[in-house]
């Protein structure tokens, strides 16, 4: 977001209301991608609502009412935004985990090697905290759906890759329903070697097609606060 120098700042409510509406624009989430163009607008109008109703909390200290209103009313206006960032933010410290924002949801993605070893559907040891400290995280954030997605590289038959990465993304689902996130919540799905990332022509490219995509998704009741401009519960 971009800086301002107290100098800067003058008093009045339309100057107030400029800025921030040019906060609201600069605005981007914790992993440093641009907002979608939705929750931006989203963001936009509810900075200059609350702007405009904090401009009114005290007449003695208006150009600080307004900037505490900007604050509470862009949260408001982006609330799907500000709910993804949170836990994007979160999900970024466990180890090996990339975590990237695409529209409204979030997609992790872990390396089919540190959760598996080859040829197996079974969860190796390294799997365990990582999905343990995921589940956590899911769990602080019950306003999401949850879509586990296993990918893998071309090499074999095309039957097996697929069925191998339909039992690696049931494991993942399993465990993440044992550590207490809602089973209602959580689906698996397999793709076998349908979307590579990379080219599966070196090793390492086969080793980065091999991997587990977790997308977090805001459920209807989430779209529904958003829509009308609610807060967090």
């Amino acid at each position: 977001m971009e800086r301002f120098t107290r100098g800067s700042l003058r008093p009045g409510v339309a100057g107030v209301l400029a800025w921030a509406f040019v906060a609201a624009l600069g605005c981007q989430t914790n992993t440093g991608t641009i907002i979608d163009k939705k929750t931006t607008q989203g963001a936009i109008l509810g900075t200059l609502a609350g702007a405009a109703a904090g401009a009114a909390v005290d007449s003695h200290k208006r150009g600080r009412g307004a900037l505490i209103g900007a604050a509470v009313g862009g949260i408001a206006g982006g609330l799907i935004g500000n709910y993804l960032d949170k836990q994007a933010k979160e999900i970024d410290a466990i180890p090996d985990a990339d975590v990237q924002r695409r529209d409204d949801s979030l997609i992790v993605m872990l390396p089919g090697d540190v959760l598996f070893d080859t040829g197996s559907s079974a969860l190796a040891p390294g799997a365990y905290e990582r999905l343990r400290s995921l589940a956590g995280t899911l769990q602080r954030y019950p306003d999401t759906n949850i879509v586990v997605k296993g990918h893998t590289d071309s090499t074999g038959a095309e039957s097996y890759n697929l069925k191998l990465s339909e039992d690696r993304a049931e494991s993942v689902r399993k465990y993440l329903v044992a550590e207490g996130v809602s089973p209602s919540r959580v689906t698996a799905i397999g793709f076998g070697e349908a979307y590579p990332l990379v080219s599966d022509a070196s090793a390492a490219g086969r080793q980065q097609n091999r991997r587990v995509e977790i997308e977090i998704k805001p459920n209807d009741e989430l779209r529904e606060q958003d829509s009308a401009g609610g807060g967090y519960r």
